[in-house]
């Protein structure tokens, strides 16, 4: 779609299409790819198995200090839909929703779905549960959107950067031979 579309153009194609069901579910949905969703999550997966939850912990640290450091530097000019359009196009805006006008790219929200909802996707073995989860990452991606938080572009670039930091981080700790690492805090009661 980038390259059919400027990611203005892009922006008010999604921007059309509005109704107050879908006002309410990505608002909500958005939160998925929050960082306390991540720190549940991560919590959660202490009872399991410690590599796991490092995994998790670690794609999503990481990714989020690069998209971070992304936003705050290299790209920190990049303005967002609210602030780019202002005086010249009217958006749509979710009742509710305060719209940034700063720090647009890379998304952090889809940054963090994608390291969060990818790295779960490869400790699962089940493929229903792997499409599910790339389902509610990119839930919270086209959210980021809908809301006119971000441009197609700044999601896109989340989910890249989200994804491949996860790639590294999963063959990374799924080589480290340590004992400690197949324990979980269960078995520290037992």
């Amino acid at each position: 779609m980038l390259l059919i579309f400027s990611k203005h153009d892009l922006h008010l194609l999604f921007n059309q299409f509005h109704n107050s069901f879908f006002d309410s579910f990505f608002y909500y949905a958005t939160f998925l790819g929050d960082g306390i969703a991540s720190v549940l999550v991560v919590i959660m997966f202490l009872a399991v198995k410690y590599r796991y939850a490092l995994i998790i912990a670690l794609s999503n640290l990481i990714s989020a200090l690069i998209t971070q450091t992304l936003k705050h530097t290299i790209f920190e000019d990049v303005v967002r839909p609210k602030k780019f359009f202002e005086g010249i196009q009217d958006l749509y805006f979710v009742p509710g929703v305060e719209n940034y006008m700063y720090n647009s790219f890379p998304s952090g929200h889809t940054t963090s779905a994608f390291a969060l909802y990818f790295s779960l996707a490869l400790l699962t073995k089940n493929k229903w549960i792997e499409l599910l989860l790339f389902i509610i990452a990119l839930t919270v991606a086209y959210s980021r959107i809908y809301l006119s938080q971000h441009f197609f572009s700044d999601v896109y670039a989340g989910s890249l950067v989200g994804m491949l930091t996860t790639i590294l981080v999963y063959f990374v700790v799924r080589n480290w031979k340590k004992e400690w690492m197949e324990r979980s805090l269960i078995d520290s009661f037992k």
